[in-house]
Order: C-alpha cells, then sequence, then structure tokens
C-alpha cells in the first residue's frame, strides 16, 4: 500500500512524521533533498543520546547524507518554480519516493528519487536521484553531506574532520562519544568541485545533458555500536542500487509473510493498518540491549525515551510476528535492572523502580516536564518519583513474553526482576494498621491529569499481579531450572516472605454496589463535568489540563484509559463490571493520549459493542495517518508518530477482533486474516 502526499507546499513537520523510513537503528524522516533544518529535516538515532549545556538529554540527529540542491540553465530548482509535486511512502517495501516537475523558463525538469533503509546492514542508507530535461540543458548540481541539522536541544556534535572522495565527515559529541557519515555516489560524470562551507560537505556537478542519475550510499557509524569498524569494508563491498533494491524486497516480503493483517471493511481501513503495522517493524531495533523509545525514530521528542509504551502496547506484535525482537525488548529492561534497583534507592525504597523515561536505564524525566503557557515559568510535575506502575508494566510483560516464548533463559535473566519490583511495592507501601492492609498511596496512574493520589486502582492491582508473577516465577523455575531456584532462593531467602505478605494484604479497589471500581480514593467526589465543558474553561489551547492548577484535576475528567486499562490487562473482572466502568468512565476520558483509544477499543469487542470497537479501532489505526495525538502539553512540542498507538490496533485485532469469532466482529468488517510466526487466522462473514 502507499501513502501519497501532492502539493509542494504541504507541511513539513507533518509529512515528515507520516513518511518517515527506518531499520530500527536510524529513521529518515519524510522530507525533501533539497529542505534543511526549517523543515525538520532529520537522520535519527535508536539510544545515541547526548545532552548540551542544562537541556534536556535527547537522541542525536545525524549530519544528513542525503542533502541536494540544483540549478538548471542557471535557475534554482525551488518551490517558486513547481509546478507538480507528489510524494509517497511504498509500506510494502519501506521506500520514499517523490516526483517533482520544475517550469523554468525555456525548459522542463523532472526530479524523482527513491530512498530506504538497508535491514540487512543497519549502517547503510540508499538513494538514487534521476534529474530530466525535456531538452538540454546545463544543470549545476550540489549533492553531499548536511551538518546544520534539526535538534530541539542541540547543536549535539562539533565536526572533527571533512574528507573528499567519498564524502566523509567524522564528528564528536558534547559527551565525547564520536560518529561518522561518509557518502559514496554513482555518476556517469565526475565532480568538478568539492568544498565544505555554511555547514555542507558538497560534490559539485556540471554538466549539458537531458538527464543524469546518481545513485547514492550513506554509511552510517556511531562509536557505541559500530566500535572500531568506520564502514570502510562496507564501502569497499558496496553493491548496485538494483541489487540493494532487489535485497530490500525479498526481506520485506518475507517479514510480511508473519505480520501482514488483511482486511475488508467499510471505511478501507487497510492502509491505515498496513502502515500501522509497517511502523512497529521498522521501529524494531536489529541491535541487542536496545528498546523502542514512545515516538519511534521520527525526531527527538519525549527525549527519545522508553516508556511504558514499549511494554504494554508494542510487544504483544512482536510475540506474534518476530519473537526474537520481544526477548530482545525485553532484555533491555533485564540489562537495567541495576539502574532500577539504584532509583529506587534514591527515593529511600528497596527493589527496582523503573525509570519512567529510560535512556539506557537512566530517568530522562525531568521534575518540571511542562511549562506553563502564561508565565512562561516550568510547571512541578510527578511523572517521574510517582508513576511506580512502570516497574509492574514491565513484570507483567516479562512473564508474559516467558510464557509466549518458552524461553527459560528469560525466566533464569529476568526472575530478579519480578522479585524486585515486587519487594519495590512492599517498601513503598504503607501498612494502614487500622484497615489492616498495605496501601500505595501519593501516585499517579495513567490518568496524568490527576497527581499525587492514593490507591489508584490500575496501579494497587498491577503491584499485586506482580507479587503474584513474582511467586508465579519462583514455582515456574524450581521445576525449570533447578539449581537456578536454589540460587536465587538463598538470595532472596528475606525477602521471598516479604512479598508474599504483601500479595495476601494488598488494598484492591472492589467494585461497588453499582460495579464501579474508584479509580482512586475520592475520585467519586470530584467535579462532574465532561472534556467538552472544560474546553470551554481554556484560556489557551495550548493549556495543560492536569498539575496542581489544570483545568481537569478539580473533576472527573481524565486524559485516557486509567479503570477500562486495567480491565484490558488484567482478566479477573465479569463482564458487568467491564460494562458498568466502560460506560461511567468514557464520557470523563479526554483521549489526551493516543494510548487510550485501543484500550477502550479491547474491553468494547469483550463487551459485545461491535460499533463502538470498530469506531476505537479507526481512531487509534488512523492516529498518524490523520495526524491525530497532542501536538503540545502547555509549550513544549510533543508531536511525532505513535508507536504505541500502532500496537494497540494490532492488539484490537487480535485481542479483540478475534477473540470470539464471528460474535467479535463488527458488523463493518467482511472479513479479516491475520499472520503470525507459526500460524494464520482467518474470520470471514458467510
Amino acid at each position: 500500500m502507499t501513502i501519497t502526499e501532492n502539493g509542494y507546499g504541504g507541511d513539513r513537520l507533518c509529512r515528515g512524521d507520516k513518511l518517515i523510513i527506518g531499520n530500527g537503528i536510524y529513521g529518515y524522516r519524510g522530507t525533501l533533498e533539497e529542505n534543511g533544518k526549517n523543515e525538520a529535516v532529520a537522520l535519527t538515532t535508536c539510544s545515541f543520546y547526548d545532552r548540551r549545556g542544562d537541556s534536556w538529554r535527547e537522541p542525536v540527529n545525524m549530519p544528513n547524507p542525503l542533502y541536494l540542491r540544483v540549478k538548471a540553465n542557471g535557475t534554482a530548482l525551488s518551490k517558486e518554480n513547481v509546478a507538480y509535486h507528489t510524494e509517497s511512502l511504498n509500506t510494502d517495501n519501506g521506500v520514499f519516493s517523490r516526483c517533482t516537475v520544475f517550469k523554468i523558463k525555456d525548459v522542463t525538469v523532472t526530479l524523482k528519487s527513491e530512498r530506504f533503509f538497508s535491514q540487512i546492514d543497519y549502517r547503510l542508507l540508499i538513494s538514487k536521484v534521476t534529474l530530466s530535461c525535456d531538452k538540454s540543458a546545463e544543470m549545476e548540481i550540489a549533492d553531499g553531506i548536511d551538518l546544520d541539522v534539526w535538534d530541539i536541544n542541540g547543536p549535539h556534535f562539533t565536526t572533527d574532520s571533512v574528507s573528499y572522495n567519498p564524502l566523509s565527515v567524522y564528528c564528536t559529541t558534547n559527551e565525547g562519544k564520536h560518529l561518522a557519515v561518509t557518502l559514496y555516489e554513482k555518476c556517469p560524470y565526475k565532480p568538478v568541485n568539492a568544498d565544505f562551507s555554511n555547514g555542507k560537505v558538497l560534490n559539485f556537478y556540471k554538466v549539458f545533458t537531458k538527464e543524469i542519475t546518481l545513485e547514492r550510499f550513506a554509511v552510517l557509524y556511531r562509536s557505541d555500536l559500530d566500535k572500531c569498524d568506520d564502514g570502510k569494508m562496507l564501502l569497499n563491498n558496496l553493491k548496485g542500487y538494483d541489487d540493494y533494491y532487489k535485497e530490500n524486497l525479498k526481506w520485506w516480503r518475507e517479514k510480511w509473510k508473519c505480520a501482514k493483517i488483511e482486511i475488508e471493511d467499510e471505511r478501507n481501513s487497510q492502509l491505515a493498518l498496513d502502515y500501522s503495522l509497517y511502523q512497529l517493524i521498522i521501529y524494531a531495533p536489529k541491535v541487542s540491549g536496545l528498546s523502542i523509545s514512545a515516538r519511534g525514530l521520527s525526531g527527538q521528542t519525549y527525549k527519545g525515551a522508553v516508556f511504558w509504551d514499549t511494554e504494554m502496547f508494542m510487544i504483544p506484535f512482536y510475540l506474534k510476528t518476530d519473537k526474537n525482537t520481544a526477548k530482545n525488548l525485553i532484555r533491555y529492561r533485564i540489562d537495567t535492572l541495576d539502574k532500577a534497583k539504584q532509583k529506587a534507592r534514591e527515593y529511600g525504597y528497596e527493589g527496582a523502580f523503573y525509570a519512567w523515561e529510560s535512556q539506557d536505564g537512566v530517568d530522562a524525566c525531568s521534575d518540571f516536564n511542562v511549562t506553563d503557557v502564561f508565565t512562561g515559568r516550568p510547571v512541578r510535575t510527578y511523572f517521574k518519583d510517582k508513576q511506580i506502575h512502570i516497574s509492574a508494566d514491565i513484570a507483567v510483560s516479562l512473564y508474559q513474553v516467558y510464557k509466549e516464548t518458552k524461553d527459560i533463559g528469560i525466566l533464569n535473566d529476568g526472575i530478579e526482576v519480578l522479585l524486585e519490583c515486587a519487594y519495590f511495592y512492599y517498601t513503598r507501601s504503607y501498612y494502614n494498621h487500622i484497615k489492616k492492609r498495605y496501601e500505595l498511596l501519593d501516585v499517579l496512574g495513567p490518568d496524568e491529569y490527576h497527581e499525587r493520589v492514593d490507591n489508584n486502582a490500575y496501579t494497587n492491582y498491577m503491584a499485586h499481579e506482580t507479587a503474584c508473577l513474582a511467586i508465579k516465577g519462583l514455582k515456574e523455575l524450581s521445576k525449570k531450572s533447578p539449581e537456578r531456584y536454589r540460587e536465587i532462593s538463598e538470595i532472596y531467602k528475606n525477602i521471598i516472605p516479604k512479598i508474599k505478605k504483601f500479595k495476601e494484604g494488598i488494598y484492591l479497589p472492589k467494585p461497588n454496589d453499582n460495579g464501579l471500581i474508584e479509580q482512586f480514593s475520592g475520585y467519586f467526589k470530584l467535579e462532574d463535568t465532561t472534556p467538552c465543558e472544560l474546553k470551554k474553561r481554556l484560556k489557551d489551547p495550548k493549556e495543560y489540563w492536569g498539575g496542581s492548577t489544570g483545568v481537569a484535576t478539580a473533576t472527573r475528567v481524565i486524559k485516557q484509559a486509567d479503570v477500562v486499562m486495567l480491565l484490558c490487562v488484567l482478566k479477573r473482572f465479569p463482564l458487568e463490571v467491564l460494562k458498568a466502568n466502560y460506560e461511567f468512565y468514557l464520557p470523563y476520558t479526554e483521549h489526551g493520549s493516543s494510548l487510550s483509544y485501543s484500550a477502550y477499543a479491547r474491553l468494547a469487542c469483550k463487551l459485545q459493542l461491535k460499533k463502538d470497537a470498530y469506531e476505537w479501532f479507526i481512531k487509534t489505526a488512523r492516529t498518524d495517518l490523520d495526524g491525530g495525538g497532542k501536538k503540545y502539553a502547555g509549550s513544549l512540542y510533543i508531536g511525532g508518530t505513535h508507536p504505541a498507538a500502532c500496537g494497540g490496533a494490532y492488539l484490537t485485532v487480535t485481542e479483540g477482533f478475534l477473540s470470539d469469532g464471528l460474535n467479535s466482529l463488527p458488523d463493518e468488517i467482511n472479513s479479516i486474516t491475520v499472520n503470525t510466526q507459526t500460524k494464520k487466522y482467518k474470520l470471514k462473514r458467510n
């Protein structure tokens, strides 16, 4: 399927998000060869972070190796002389292409290009540009590497050296890491000159012709992954563009065999579903020890950090289609356990308190995550220190990965994660001697508009589940890996009894007489109003709704699925409770997060609310196609792609539409086929 954007004057920020290509290590935004940092060109790296001064640490945007500017008969090809323009992304093969026709005096010039990442060697970005004229013309081409890149909190590197033939730049980040970009070109003409000025390293071509084609091969290097290999061996063994193109097609055909979902429905949502799964494919890291950030590889927003999005919304896709990636993603959490334990100690607790915004396990979340739109002053937020459900999200996901993959190595290495997360909740809890129960006070649940609340239902239930899985994991270990079980039992002999006490004594908010689970203590006493009514109270559309003074704080209006999320994750509650809470919380939910729609979609499927389920599915699947999701939190830009929403679309199909055969299939869908690594599912109406 192909996503197409027409017209040269489109929103480059939006198109850059939508038409992205990637290979799990690098992402290249959907921009044009002649674009620069003002059009948000970015070659974004996975988990290659840098900090400049006191600004937030974020992933590095590499030098852009596909820069190009052209003159025909002395006139620059620019937006002023565009007669026709289209650009597209083919989700079947991960190829971005563009076609632009320029009319200049007495000559018409057509610029066609396409680009894609190698999925075999993550260091390689491949492109081809063809310039053709309706008659021979003098073509002046400047082609090369642009070091003046788009950044939110940059610049992140300085240029150490530049070389030519091929064009190469070597740079050092503020944190002392190294990166390099080398551009090798295949062209029937030799450059007349090469130069480094105005932040660009360029080859200059000057030819009189009707057509010229440049094949370009950018070799990318970062010192944390590539060690001593700066790509010279790869450069010495480069194949032709057509060879890489065929290799790319083959890789994608094989990948889609175990990931494709075919859907026939009223809204023609095939493209939206293809695009959702395409994103999950291109964001899957090709190297162990890495994970997926909340905005994938679309830019630097959310600091390129890893959130609960990966475990709760993305890993289920990989468990069905690419188990090795699922295991690698959870190993990222296993490998960063020590940093989670360190964070817990910093707050005065024991066990593992995982980073809310993880950069290699370290919490990149600040205490002041939002800026007040009226005063310009930072606002104290509590995501980092109070959103403690993150440890439970990771523990639940880890056990799911073990059960789905049956890899005893995951349990052998991950049992300490389960135990340490459970122990954290024990040490973080308060024992109420009057009510004789453990409580989790002063927390922040998935609904981020209500901070510092007591006994958030999602948090308490997930903490209990973590303790259950820790004990269950020990029993499993005793059967499958007795030696490891004996070792762990000795190490944690004083902790295991405490986890068991917590498991038996944690307060779990029960449904009331109406079947409702109170989101947190005192929630039902808050002002009864709706998101629509709150919007009328805003004095600025970019106001943050939460925090101590937000318009939602003293009301029942919530940012996203919270209790509904709990009912999706844990299969503990009867249908009447699911129904009561779905109906109650829906009018109060703003869906201010792209994570929200899919939770409501899955719960609607369980309740046989087929029309609702279909509508929520469309919303989550089309989040990035329609440019959905909030662009600002206060004055902070938080745009980019939403891979968790993509994972939510997959979950809606696999855990929703396919959960009970045709009984769960919305009337708007005629047939649906799901391919996985191991089997194929198909539902079709008679």
